[in-house]
């Protein structure tokens, strides 16, 4: 072993006593999953699995290191046109100056809909009592009759032929949707068809019939719940203005999308561009589980798994706070996000509030987290232990360093890897 650094003689020939034997049952520990082939004499080299878990988690803690960046920094600065109520209308401004746009209300009286069937309710697993054998049924709608089919066997329950109906219906790819809904307690099915398209306009309306056999009368596919219809809507108190589609143009690049109607008038101000700070959550926990995946699945790696330990009491630690703006953890560690929570904690501000509260130089989670992530970015040898490197006995080793600080110089093929382990 050849000693470099600031050490004296003596201290150096101690470092050489205490560390050959070390090297040498390095040298020895060696598996075959890191030496793919013999060929490896008076070289070094990585297995491929090592490169590859280096380069995960450098990748990864450099993206979550960037998404916590933006957390606390620039993602909840960005202004645009809001919502005051999202769950009732969505609001989009792509216009080029915000100054120029004053605020508005909208009132939502009806939002526009599709044409919706609801068949009879039959007992779902009595025996249906309609036509046996292969029953075939018109679909009008668009101005085109098409024909589908379905086979009714013997032994068929009212709902297996629903499902037939709506299978044959939903692989016509005729803009309509048809579903089979079963109330559990009464034991009631249902075939629910809805067009996919919004508005009065007559090429929306369908229609069902029989061609042979009486699969439609049977189970009441054509009979009608609700009629296609417009969305109904006024802007700042003024007249009521119709919609064959549930998004407007409201002017100066400000367009809305009617979710639900609503008794009370929606607010439409300029605030914080919530869009940002979501995406930044997402690649937040994208970036997360990555990392974590990567030292947590290198299991033979007592660095890797280390890296694990260190994110999980890190992440642990607010678990709380973080389920309430809607990212939590699954069992095996990963996070995961509620996105009704995460858009509630982005409206009332919660969102903001946790990544300011927590971005302070020495503590809080975002702080904490990001210096971990910047340390495996910048320093990811660190975080790799020996194992993961190949060697043989005849390689030329080189200290410079203390206690369990060590660094190898690995010369291969020219070149020069550090790790420090």
């Amino acid at each position: 072993m050849r000693v470099s650094g600031g050490l004296n003689a003596g201290i150096g020939n101690l470092y050489n006593t205490l560390y050959q034997g070390k090297i040498a049952m390095h040298n020895n520990r060696l598996s075959r999953e890191f030496f793919p082939t013999n060929n490896m004499q008076g070289k070094s080299a990585f297995s491929t699995n090592a490169l590859q878990y280096i380069n995960d988690i450098k990748s990864a803690s450099s993206s979550l290191s960037d998404a916590l960046k933006e957390l606390t920094g620039s993602a909840f600065t960005q202004r645009t046109m809001v919502s005051s109520n999202s769950d009732v209308m969505s609001v989009n401004f792509t216009g080029k100056n915000l100054n120029s746009v004053n605020d508005m209300s909208v009132k939502i009286d009806q939002i526009a809909m599709g044409q919706l069937n609801e068949g009879s309710r039959l007992g779902a697993s009595a025996r249906y009592s309609g036509d046996r054998g292969v029953n075939r049924f018109a679909v009008e709608t668009g101005g085109k009759t098409t024909q589908l089919s379905i086979s009714v066997a013997a032994g068929d329950s009212n709902k297996d032929v629903q499902q037939k109906m709506a299978t044959a219906i939903n692989n016509a790819g005729l803009g309509l949707r048809a579903t089979v809904e079963t109330d559990s307690k009464t034991n009631v099915s249902m075939l629910r068809i809805e067009s996919a398209n919004v508005g009065s306009d007559e090429k929306n309306a369908f229609s069902l019939r029989d061609v042979t056999g009486n699969a439609v009368a049977q189970t009441g596919a054509n009979d009608i719940s609700r009629e296609r219809q417009d969305a109904i809507y006024s802007v700042n108190g003024g007249p009521a203005q119709t919609s064959k589609s549930n998004t407007v143009n409201l002017g100066n690049g400000v367009s809305a999308t009617f979710k639900a109607a609503s008794e009370q008038e929606v607010k439409i101000t300029r605030g914080q561009d919530m869009d940002k700070a979501k995406s930044a959550v997402e690649n937040m926990v994208k970036s997360y589980n990555n990392l974590f995946s990567a030292a947590a699945g290198n299991i033979g790696d007592p660095k890797a798994q280390g890296l694990a330990s260190r994110m999980m009491n890190v992440s642990g630690a607010y678990s709380r706070s973080l389920s309430d703006i809607g990212i939590t953890f699954n069992s095996s560690g990963r996070m995961t996000i509620d996105s009704q929570k995460l858009n509630q904690a982005a409206e009332n501000g919660r969102l903001e509030q946790f990544f300011a509260e927590n971005s302070g130089r020495n503590f809080g989670f975002a702080a904490t987290l990001g210096r971990l992530a910047d340390n495996v970015s910048t320093n990811t040898s660190n975080f790799v232990s020996s194992s993961m490197f190949g060697s043989s006995m005849g390689e030329n080793f080189a200290y410079s360093g203390f206690g369990d600080l060590i660094q190898y110089n690995f010369l291969s093929a020219g070149s020069i890897f550090d790790y420090m382990f």
